[in-house]
């Protein structure tokens, strides 16, 4: 049998009043039924001190957890104590003169009070925010985090 690869999407609930069940307890319920050697975890939240605690309380029962939503990169990855991959925010990947993908004039305008109008894609150099976890295969456990952060114009140059 080969390998296999458990995949985990959570919404977190600190900021973003979503109406989901609790995420700690979801990943409990989810770990018990799941037949996986390396479970990886993507843990779409607002607030940097619940995707930390996530990570803590998945420590060692997880190969990795990374946070996404806030399209920032967090610069703290890390292996935890019993082997989980942790990172708080991967980053965004879009245009890089942007708010968030967006033209800045029409999220600035929006943030003065202005109008509201549709949100336009900006345009330019792109970048993605990535990290490469390594996973240690026979363990499950992660042996490496590391971040990039690539433009358009490295990858192409």
């Amino acid at each position: 049998m080969g390998l296999r690869i458990g995949v985990m999407n959570l919404l977190g609930r600190v900021e973003m009043d979503p109406n989901v069940d609790n995420p700690f307890t979801t990943a409990d319920r989810i770990l018990e039924e799941m037949e996986a050697d390396v479970v990886l975890v993507d843990f779409h939240a607002e607030a940097t001190s619940e995707k930390l605690a996530l990570g803590w309380h998945l420590d060692g029962r997880v190969s990795a957890v990374w946070g996404t939503h806030t399209h920032v990169p967090t610069a703290d990855g890390k292996i935890l104590p019993k082997g989980t991959g942790h990172i708080t925010d991967l980053g965004m990947t879009g245009p890089v003169l942007s708010i968030l993908g967006v033209k800045p004039e029409l999220s600035v305008n929006k943030l003065l009070g202005g109008l509201p109008r549709r949100y336009e894609s900006a345009e330019g150099l792109c970048k993605m925010d990535c990290v490469l976890f390594t996973i240690d295969t026979e363990t499950g456990a992660c042996t490496q985090v590391r971040r990039l952060d690539q433009t358009e114009q490295e990858a192409t140059s």
